[in-house]
């Protein structure tokens, strides 16, 4: 009967344990975070919050290893760090840590922001440790330099283009710096350059997509660019600035094919067929741009636009995170342009049909099957910490009602058994 009895406290302390830790363990809505894939596990980095737009100090992680649905994502916190925004963070070629590229990091003191010098940092998601380096070269220029994408070639070398740096004293009084300088830094031997380039170099940018191609070049992709003469303008997606990781050298190349709106505040992923997916962002009045999602050919260089349905698609976002991992592209948080709020929702593209799904199907073993598209089932929304609550406590009760019937059959046996007569028993 003790076996029972702690079964069944078992089983009602796991119930009351696993609803309080599930409805509370939540990523709040945030944008300006930074996010990056380790093996299986997709972590995002900071942000801005819905509070009060107070900065962000957590570190979440998705496990990718196994199915799920974005009503139920299978969220984990991880160490927190120091609050930032507006960073770029990079994984590691060599060892799987990532570092935590540029940023701002505030803290509000009375009414007015005060703004701390960026470092960079090195996370180890193995141990949840951070490291804080001793990097040598340090260009102290880079201090609070932000709207930045830093892209890690495959000797472990960093190149962060450009952004912008804001020197703030008081919030309303602000001076804005834009850059057009490439840094470069060695993660194998804590090395700081800042390169010495004078041809090609573009304009000086912020806000732009940037991914590694297979030639070794950095594509760079819209963003809001500062000409000599003249106010901020948009970057035009008809031409692309590339840069060579190897030569150190500049080049654009000019893109044909479907109209696309320029824009700053996107995404960009590279597919393992070469195809280049953006998403997202704005035009230069803060608005909606057009498409939402469209597609850049590196071998034709050319621009489509895939025909895809609304069914699970996201709210136009700008400011969120875009993944690949296998054959899904997952977009995460971001600001919500039509809606004028952060998001905490988490969206999945499947790139091999352009459908967006609720659920993914993943086969590390093998070929993907096809994923059923459900219409009206799974879709996100603020209901979604309730849902989790309510089918947590359903399966709680189910375990207890298991465990109490388990009791009275095990104790029914046990009568039984003192009343049947066996040899050699009176």
């Amino acid at each position: 009967m003790n076996l029972i009895k702690n079964l069944i406290y078992f089983f009602l302390v796991l119930s009351h344990v696993n609803l309080f830790v599930i409805s509370d363990d939540y990523p709040s809505s945030r944008w300006q975070q930074t996010a990056s894939l380790v093996n299986n596990k997709l972590y995002y980095f900071g942000g801005i919050g819905e509070i009060n737009y107070n900065s962000v100090n957590e570190v979440w992680y998705l496990d990718l290893s196994s199915p799920f649905n974005v009503s139920m994502p299978p969220w984990h916190k991880d160490q927190g760090l120091p609050p930032i925004i507006y960073a770029s963070s990079c994984v590691s070629p060599i060892d799987n840590s990532v570092f935590l590229i540029g940023g701002i990091r505030p803290s509000i003191t009375n009414t007015d922001y005060v703004f701390y010098p960026s470092e960079v940092y090195e996370f180890y998601p193995n141990t949840s440790y951070w490291n804080f380096l001793n990097i040598t070269g340090y260009n102290s220029s880079f201090n609070t330099r932000y709207a930045i994408e830093a892209v890690v070639d495959n000797d472990g070398k960093i190149f962060i283009f450009g952004g912008t740096n804001s020197n703030i004293s008081n919030y309303s009084n602000t001076t804005v710096i834009r850059y057009n300088d490439m840094h470069m830094f060695d993660t194998t031997t804590m090395k700081w350059s800042t390169l010495n380039i004078f041809q090609n170099v573009p304009l000086p940018c912020n806000n732009y997509a940037a991914v590694l191609l297979p030639t070794a070049e950095i594509i760079y992709i819209g963003g809001l660019e500062l000409p000599r003469l003249g106010p901020l303008r948009l970057v035009d997606m008809k031409t692309i600035r590339l840069f060579n990781t190897k030569a150190f050298t500049w080049s654009t190349k000019q893109i044909t094919g479907a109209s696309i709106d320029s824009r700053g505040g996107h995404t960009a992923v590279i597919t393992q067929n070469g195809s280049i997916i953006i998403y997202g962002g704005v035009t230069i009045n803060s608005t909606q741009v057009s498409p939402d999602l469209a597609v850049l050919n590196i071998n034709t260089w050319e621009w489509s636009i895939p025909k895809i349905s609304q069914i699970n698609a996201p709210q136009p976002l700008a400011l969120h995170s875009a993944t690949i991992y296998k054959n899904y592209m997952i977009i995460s948080f971001g600001w919500s342009i039509l809606k004028g709020s952060s998001s905490s929702f988490i969206y999945i593209l499947d790139i091999r049909s352009y459908t967006w799904v609720t659920t993914t199907a993943i086969n590390n073993l093998g070929p993907f099957e096809p994923t059923p598209t459900p219409t009206n089932a799974g879709i996100p929304s603020s209901s979604t910490p309730t849902l989790i609550i309510v089918v947590t406590s359903v399966a709680g009760i189910f375990l207890i009602g298991s465990a109490i019937a388990g009791m009275f059959i095990y104790k029914k046996r046990q009568e039984r058994r003192q009343y049947i007569a066996t040899p050699g028993s009176k």
